[in-house]
């Protein structure tokens, strides 16, 4: 996607009679200010989110990643539409489709739609290691998304039901965690919510080396931002006193 083909745009929602689009922000499922998205030319969204959470314009990097990532999905859907129907050129182009648009969030695949797509000739290889890495934290993401499903049905005073289900929440991310599911890219837009969980869940569960590692790795990502040293400093108290709880219990 050349920059020619890359417009930008700013919608304010005002709600006066003389604005355009003010149903905008609305009509492309967002409820929040600022809010910032890729459309394509039919003005469907193509990017909200990219390997830093909710896409922000605030560096130079960003913006070229977030075009770049716009211009693939782009290019994907002109190979579908421009491949002979029903060659294996067209099978290679759908599949490679689905993957992408799967990956960025625009389609609700199965597991067996996604298996068969990453097993047709002609993908990628490097879109199946992208699918592959993207794949692996998907139970993760199933999980937060459950948990942000509940809690919205709790009422916001309900201090106990919601402390009960974080709790539950952590004791499953542990789980998976103990089950081998890891989230090495602290570019993921999970991965901090990823290791909370699993430190917490390590905490009750008084699995010291699971909190150790949830813990070193949390410090390793966010250790230089200030605005998280208070929770840093919160986690490393947890995890000193569940040491002296445990030498103390030994004989």
């Amino acid at each position: 996607m050349a920059g020619k083909d890359f417009v930008p745009y700013v919608n304010i929602s005002a709600r006066l009679q003389d604005k355009p689009d003010q149903d905008l922000l609305r009509e492309i499922g967002a409820r929040s200010f600022p809010t910032t998205v890729v459309m394509d030319a039919d003005g469907q969204v193509i990017l909200r989110n990219d390997t830093a959470g909710a896409f922000r314009p605030n560096a130079e990097n960003r913006v070229r990643g977030a075009v770049e990532v716009a211009s693939e999905l782009v290019k994907a859907r002109s190979w579908v539409k421009n491949s002979e129907e029903g060659s294996a050129d067209q099978a290679a182009a759908k599949a490679s489709l689905l993957l992408l648009e799967s990956i960025m969030d625009l389609r609700k695949s199965t597991e067996k739609e996604l298996d068969q797509a990453a097993k047709t000739e002609g993908v990628d290889k490097k879109l199946l290691a992208r699918f592959e890495r993207w794949n692996a934290y998907q139970p993760v993401n199933r999980l937060l998304q459950e948990y942000v499903r509940k809690v919205r049905a709790l009422d916001s005073e309900d201090k106990v039901g919601r402390g009960k289900l974080y709790l539950d929440t952590s004791r499953e991310m542990l789980e998976l965690y103990r089950a081998g599911t890891r989230l090495n890219d602290a570019r993921v837009n999970i991965f901090s919510d990823y290791w909370r969980l699993v430190f917490d869940g390590a905490i009750t569960a008084k699995d010291l080396t699971a909190a150790e590692t949830a813990l070193t790795t949390y410090r390793r990502a966010y250790g230089s931002r200030a605005d998280l040293k208070p929770r840093i400093n919160l986690m490393s108290s947890k995890l000193a006193a569940l040491k002296e709880e445990l030498e103390v219990s030994q004989p």
